[in-house]
């Protein structure tokens, strides 16, 4: 009995041990829109592996660098003939004409140790990649720069629906409460024979259909979370608390000036980022043009070599060596295969020079485009306001002229469904607006 007993103390103690770490290793993010944007430019994945980029590319400017300062190489190399090779000889040498001297030429062991410097003195090539790399620093850093803008718009669309999501549900949940009210009263009222069985089963099936509505919208919730948490960075074991609130962003549109302000081309991170490519594309044609002018390197070498048959006097006597020369490669004649390359590289020019110009085209069009839904989102979203207003309020009077008995139970289910149908227009006409904004803000923003 005791025995049982302390091992069911001690399985406790640890289960309770176990949840008190999981409570402790749980954090609660409270974050303002402006906070969930920085936040997840810093602990992103997209956006961590973009900042390696920009860490590669400062690596191979170097790399690149170090091309054309000074090389040097060393070698030691070491041989044991086993069977030295024989050579054979004219017997005239020796004074044996007609006959083959075998002779032996070399000692068995030899060793030679030397190193070898090589400096670059010209090269077009090497010009132009060291300024590619410096483009391609660039356009690393502009794609940081995109993919932190990028974060903070699908980051703040999450935000929106994490906030309409919370209060769509808040408000079905207070409707919700309102029918078990009515349920409860309309019941009293069958009993006591002043309604029939079909005005309970109408009130009935339609807090059902708001049940089932509002473990959809809590599924959402959930959802939403789950993908702000994502974008965020955030482990999923970890709560959010979203410190900002959808009236604050109702409220506070900035409609006159997304509208009204002035679209510069030259700060939008995509058309940037086409320059850059622009740039890259110019210099990768002038480094196969490079390729028609000669380089000239220079290059000194200094080496020792010892030989003999005795191992252990192998290292008495040593022979140096050293060179010192230039090196001058020309290109001549390649049957037209650089000249090919030159024209692929010209063309492709051509096409990221066409791209840009689309892009420019289409990035004006596109701001047009997302001003006219923004119009257009704006006015519906005011409209369908209205609306549900003047849903609930006959909804309201529907419930006061039900209860004093000049309303039937099918006017106050016409009713509610009517309020619950603005409400869903009413949150989407929101959606649609926030969404829009949050487009609006990306295209124009300034980088």
């Amino acid at each position: 009995m005791k025995i049982k007993i302390t091992y069911t103390l001690l399985l406790f103690l640890i289960v309770f041990g176990l949840k008190a770490q999981n409570d402790t290793l749980q954090e609660t993010h409270h974050l303002s829109l402006n906070d969930a944007r920085e936040y997840a430019v810093i602990n992103n994945y997209q956006s961590q592996n973009a900042e390696i980029d920009i860490e590669i590319a400062r690596k191979q400017i170097w790399e690149t660098t170090a091309i054309g300062l000074p090389q040097v190489n060393g070698a030691i190399d070491y041989s044991n003939s086993l069977k030295i090779p024989t050579t054979l000889l004219p017997g005239e040498i020796v004074g044996q004409p007609g006959e083959q001297i075998p002779v032996q030429f070399g000692q068995q062991h030899s060793i030679s140790w030397g190193a070898t410097a090589t400096q670059l003195v010209f090269s077009g090539e090497y010009i132009v990649g060291l300024q590619a790399s410096r483009i391609f620093l660039e356009l690393s850093q502009r794609s940081y720069t995109k993919s932190s803008v990028s974060i903070k718009e699908t980051v703040t669309k999450s935000y929106y629906l994490v906030l309409i999501a919370e209060e769509s549900k808040g408000i079905l949940e207070e409707t919700n409460a309102n029918f078990e009210n009515l349920i409860r009263e309309i019941e009293e009222s069958h009993r006591l024979g002043f309604v029939e069985d079909i005005d309970v089963d109408q009130l009935r099936l339609t807090k059902q259909n708001n049940d089932n509505t509002i473990i959809s919208v809590t599924n959402m919730v959930s959802l939403s979370y789950r993908l702000l948490k994502y974008q965020l960075g955030i482990d999923y074991n970890d709560e959010i608390k979203l410190s900002d609130s959808l009236n604050y962003f109702v409220d506070n549109l900035d409609f006159n000036r997304l509208i009204t302000e002035d679209f510069d081309l030259n700060q939008n991170i995509d058309y940037k980022l086409m320059q850059t490519q622009e740039g890259l594309s110019i210099l990768d044609l002038k480094r196969e043009k490079s390729l028609y002018l000669p380089q000239l390197s220079a290059f000194y070498t200094y080496s020792e070599n010892a030989y003999n048959n005795s191992f252990p006097d192998l290292f008495s006597q040593w022979y140096p060596t050293s060179i010192l020369g230039l090196k001058v490669s020309i290109p001549v004649f390649t049957s037209g295969m650089r000249r090919s390359r030159v024209q692929q590289k010209q063309f492709e020019l051509k096409k990221v020079q066409n791209s840009k110009l689309e892009l420019e085209q289409g990035l004006s069009l596109q701001v047009e485009q997302l001003r006219s839904d923004f119009t257009n989102a704006k006015l519906k979203f005011d409209n369908e306001t209205w609306n549900m207003e003047l849903s609930k309020r006959i909804n309201d009077k529907t419930e006061i002229k039900y209860k004093s008995g000049m309303a039937s139970a099918n006017d106050l289910m016409i009713t509610q469904n009517q309020y619950l149908m603005s409400l869903n227009n009413y949150y989407q006409a929101m959606s649609s607006l926030l969404s829009v904004r949050a487009q609006l803000e990306y295209i124009l923003e300034k980088n």
